[in-house]
């Protein structure tokens, strides 16, 4: 999958109700500093959302580009798996809740661990 391929994927996701996304950031699961923080504060963005996320990486970069696993975003990998259904819910319910048990805060950990259940399953699905 090329980033023209995702953005035409997601492009109608915007509104697609995410509630397990939604309780993993507000349960404190969500980035504080870098790249997508600064581009936000930047824009003046004051509660972007996932999709805005995507949209905005999707229009950062070549769309030729393959949609790879340099992508580290937890919540944003994480809401990409649930908005598409790639990912089944108890099996997103099963990781959200393993975040939740330990330290959400550990976002090293935790992204590399959504990568592992839900990247490849998303390429496979969107392709």
């Amino acid at each position: 999958m090329n980033i023209r391929q995702a953005k035409e994927f997601y492009k109608d996701k915007e509104n697609t109700p995410c509630p397990l996304t939604d309780k993993l950031i507000s349960s404190g699961y969500k980035q504080t500093s870098g790249g997508y923080i600064k581009i936000t504060k930047e824009k003046g963005i004051k509660n972007p959302t996932q999709y805005w996320h995507l949209m905005n990486y999707c229009d950062m970069v070549d769309e030729n580009k393959t949609f790879s696993k340099s992508i580290v975003c937890g919540e944003l990998i994480f809401w990409m798996a649930e908005v598409s259904g790639a990912v089944p819910k108890q099996e997103l319910e099963s990781l959200l809740n393993e975040i939740l048990a330990g330290d959400v805060k550990d976002r090293k950990k935790w992204n590399k661990k959504i990568q592992e259940v839900c990247f490849d399953k998303l390429i496979k699905a969107n392709y």
